[in-house]
């Protein structure tokens, strides 16, 4: 269900897929990848003793704020990108491939869903009897295998997008991400 969902994550590897190359979606699914290795370490290692932190008012009134003012942030950003032709892609360079990187790094980390994915699964894991690597193995192989297939296919919508959906469409996800941040901000608020 995770690499079916339409959200920030996919949009920056599409995005990247798009206007640069299947190379560098991938690049950003990668940083997805690293973020959420990251991710797995911080909160398996926090469940062990930390229970009543992830409760604490103020630490998840702060994850909420910082994380959807980030991705708000990043969506506006997205959006100022001007019209140029599908054709007119960006060249792929170590620079783009490391921007892509960063990208799908930031979009993920960002996101306070994904500290309380991590989190649910470290919880259930330390009350199940068996190793949680392998649950952790077949987590990320499919999210790799998803993100994976979402990078790859990505330059083959070109030949189905004119250039102005094109361009729409990355203002559109750009919309859709920072409303995605200001509804965050408001679940953290009003929650």
């Amino acid at each position: 269900m995770l690499t079916l969902m339409l959200g920030p994550v996919t949009m920056v590897i599409l995005r990247s897929g798009l206007e640069i190359n299947r190379r560098a979606g991938i690049w950003a699914a990668a940083g997805t990848w690293v973020s959420d290795f990251i991710f797995i370490a911080i909160t398996y290692w926090l469940t062990f003793s930390v229970k009543t932190w992830a409760n604490e008012p103020s630490i998840k009134l702060s994850l909420y704020i910082i994380g959807g003012c980030g991705l708000t942030l990043m969506g506006l950003m997205m959006t100022r990108v001007k019209r140029k032709p599908v054709s007119d892609q960006h060249k792929p360079t170590s620079l783009r491939y490391t921007e892509a990187f960063v990208s799908g790094f930031l979009v993920n980390s960002l996101s306070p869903f994904t500290l309380f994915f991590w989190l649910g699964a470290a919880v259930f894991l330390h009350l199940q009897s068996e190793p949680p690597l392998y649950y952790y193995v077949g987590l990320m192989i499919a999210l790799a295998a998803g993100d994976f297939t979402k990078a790859w296919l990505a330059p083959k919508l070109t030949v189905w997008l004119k250039d102005k959906y094109v361009y729409w469409i990355q203002v559109v996800a750009g919309i859709c991400i920072a409303v995605t941040g200001g509804y965050i901000v408001y679940l953290g608020i009003a929650g």
